[in-house]
């Protein structure tokens, strides 16, 4: 048995050397990958991988023939990110073409009914045309495309895809496991299903990782369902649909994005894309990623994305800590690393330990594996000192050996954070956390590694009964893709509802599991909250598995199709995502930006939430509140007028320029808006909303050039 162990051991270290064999010339000068990429590509290598998934930032009007003519498939692209499929012996050109700036490998996945949905969010008013500034208008989402990407979806469903009345709204859906093709224009993988009778002929998505589920059909009848017999409604029930099983990763979501505009910009449509899907072990967690700066530009060329923020807020499942080191003197931080097998019904293989700093400040981690007070065996403790570097290794606990993988970084890419992910094996003993530094605040998770490579579990972290350790909380809780800048992320609530035997008026509390923030850089995080607990809506006919009992069935052509209840923040985006809809039927001219102004700046506040509009100022539980979709419209209403005139708005004034200590911004609009800054790198450094003027302190901000954004207008900001 140890044998075997050792062996393996032998093969995981050999990925190391493999990785610095194959991803050369990154010197912690001049890097162009993190650490993950480069042990991840190498162990793809190993286990037989002849091409790799690639996410790259390039310089602009890149050459590319050259990336072609090395047998690089490129796929889509989001101002300078492109995805990419890299053979394997392409992969130095990363290195070495001097047009790659950054590249990274494809992370990999491995309610209320909709009634009370409708009129928590004060959609039923807009279906009904009721108490908008437009009158005798109402917005079910027409002309409009809401793309899911997802997995689990029934192509038949009468929720949106009705036989006898009219509603065949689904055009087309692209799965990514379906081998047969063909693929769509431009794309070399999966099958595009489109047009009537080929999905009905089709019936749903192929199996996945997930096998034959039904996440997908839930999450499209909630943003656009039709309902039946004038219950169970979506948001936008005149939308038109798009699905996408996509394929775990981030280069395939991205791919399923592109292909969604492509399709929305031959028909002069604009689009919605909902992602009811979260991770945190894909790369930064700061909104600096490669995904997140692809999220960004799509956003400011006129998509729109609703996140769910995540379903890791549970008290009772404390999964973050941290510590703030501020005495120039070592300290330690001591953890127990709870099992996800004493939370969850899972398989789990061990825990990934997610650990990001403060720039500037190194710290080290290691683990011990404690089985009473005289039998106990630690790792060493490894420092971010050390530089990007992976290092597998194990600890021998008597008669038992645990082994463990440690990717390390000074200093990473995007954020210039010190960062270490420890990924140890399933061990039955009690595991424990330390972490040192001298200075600087450093965050860690602790996340369920599954056995299908799946899912974003957070297990607790338990003081026990330990003395001078330390529980978690369950703070810091939003993951990517929710982490961009213009991705509207979305906490979840219980619906408000009139009890129907006293007619008394009931408000919805925040939902126990929907995940808090802020980003690790102080950036609020989530931003809005909708409806998210026992949400009523359709149930694909097709998945297997499942227990949903149903709460409505209705046999259609011999089919029973069926409406059943599940709670989850994938059930709170959507909601979000059919509400955007409806603004941009009001408005197709809304940009992104004004598009989030209408839904944070009208979002409805009550006792529970606090008076975060009136005070203007975000909670890190609600965002601004929960959404209100009628005053969200008529605010969009106002703003066509607006836009009539924003191209002959003067440009930003920002004074002095450059600027030390504080700056003037003049927006010189009458109107409140919402102010966004960037640093050159493209993370969001600073979101506010402004009045015509406004002065920031910038005293504390490092030297360099930032941009300043507000609505379609933007000026250059130097620091000196």
């Amino acid at each position: 048995m140890h044998l075997i162990y050792i062996r393996t051991l032998m093969k995981k270290i050999l990925f190391t050397l493999l990785a610095m064999s194959i991803l050369v010339g990154a010197s912690a000068q001049n890097k162009k990958c993190a650490i993950d990429t480069k042990t991840l590509v190498a162990e793809q290598i190993a286990n037989g991988a002849t091409s790799i998934d690639m996410l790259a930032k390039m310089v602009p009007g890149f050459d590319r023939g050259i990336l072609e003519k090395a047998g690089m498939v490129i796929g889509t692209q989001a101002g300078q990110i492109i995805t990419l499929r890299v053979p394997v012996e392409a992969l130095p050109l990363l290195e070495s073409n001097k047009e790659v700036v950054q590249y990274s490998i494809s992370h990999r996945i491995a309610a209320p009914e909709c009634n009370n949905t409708r009129f928590d969010t004060r959609t039923d008013s807009v279906q009904a045309g009721l108490g908008l500034d437009m009158p005798d208008t109402a917005f079910t989402g027409e002309g409009v495309y809401i793309g899911i990407t997802d997995w689990g979806f029934d192509y038949t469903h009468p929720n949106y895809n009705h036989i006898k009345k009219n509603n065949f709204r689904l055009d087309m859906a692209w799965d990514h496991f379906r081998l047969a093709g063909p693929a769509p224009a431009g794309y070399d993988y999966g099958t595009l299903i489109s047009g009537r009778l080929n999905l009905l002929d089709a019936r749903g998505d192929t199996s996945n990782l997930y096998g034959y589920g039904t996440h997908g059909t839930h999450v499209a009848g909630i943003s656009a369902g039709r309902g039946v017999d004038g219950n169970y409604t979506g948001q936008a029930p005149n939308a038109r649909l798009l699905f996408c099983s996509f394929g775990l990763g981030e280069k395939e979501w991205m791919d399923a994005v592109g292909w969604m505009r492509q399709v929305a910009q031959d028909s002069a449509r604009r689009l919605v894309v909902n992602s009811s899907w979260g991770m945190y072990s894909f790369s930064t967690l700061d909104g600096s990623s490669l995904l997140s700066q692809a999220i960004n530009e799509w956003s400011n060329e006129g998509t729109v994305f609703c996140t769910s923020g995540g379903n890791n807020g549970r008290t009772s499942i404390p999964f973050h800590i941290s510590r703030s080191f501020r005495n120039d003197t070592i300290d330690t931080l001591r953890t127990v690393v709870v099992r996800a097998s004493e939370i969850y019904s899972i398989h789990e293989t061990g825990q990934a330990l997610v650990m990001w700093g403060e720039v500037g400040n190194d710290f080290s981690a290691g683990v011990c594996i404690w089985q009473d007070s005289s039998n106990s065996w630690r790792s060493p403790m490894y420092s971010t000192s050390l530089g990007d570097t992976a290092i597998y290794d194990t600890v021998r606990c008597g008669e038992t050996l645990v082994g463990y993988r440690i990717m390390i970084e000074h200093s990473n890419i995007y954020d210039n954070r010190p960062h270490i992910q420890l990924d140890i094996d399933k061990v039955m003993m009690e595991t424990h956390l330390y972490i040192t530094a001298t200075n600087g605040t450093v965050h860690a998770w602790n996340i369920a590694n599954k056995e299908n490579h799946a899912g974003n579990e957070g297990c607790s972290f338990s003081a026990r009964r330990h003395e001078g350790f330390n529980d978690g909380d369950a703070s810091y809780g939003v993951g990517e893709p929710a982490c961009a800048a213009k991705c509207i992320s979305v906490a979840a609530h219980d619906a408000d509802r009139v009890l129907s035997t006293t007619g008394q008026y009931l408000q919805g509390n925040l939902a126990d599991f929907s995940s808090a923030g802020p980003l690790i850089n102080g950036v609020m995080k989530p931003e809005i909250s909708a409806p998210g607990v026992d949400v009523v809506s359709s149930i694909s006919a097709w998945q297997q598995g499942g227990n949903y009992p149903a709460i409505f069935s209705k046999t259609v052509l011999g089919q029973k199709y069926t409406w059943a209840r599940m709670s989850g923040t994938s059930m709170s985006g959507p909601a979000v995502t059919g509400i955007a809809a409806l603004l941009l039927q009001a408005n197709p001219r809304l940009s992104v930006d004004q598009l989030r102004h209408c839904i944070f700046t009208t979002a409805r506040n009550d006792s529970i939430t606090g008076p975060l509009v009136a005070r203007d100022s975000m909670d890190y539980h609600w965002g601004w509140g929960k959404i209100d979709a009628r005053r969200a419209i008529n605010e969009a209403i106002r703003l066509v007028g607006i836009n009539q005139v924003e191209d002959l708005r003067t440009p930003l004034k920002v004074y002095p320029n450059p600027a030390t200590s504080t700056v003037k911004v003049m927006t010189l609009c009458g109107e409140r808006q919402t102010l966004q800054i960037y640093a050159t790198d493209g993370h969001l450094v600073l979101q506010t909303p402004v009045d015509q003027e406004t002065v920031l302190d910038i005293s504390h901000w490092q030297r360099g050039v930032y941009i300043l954004r507000v609505g379609s207008r933007t000026e250059k900001l130097i620091v000196q």
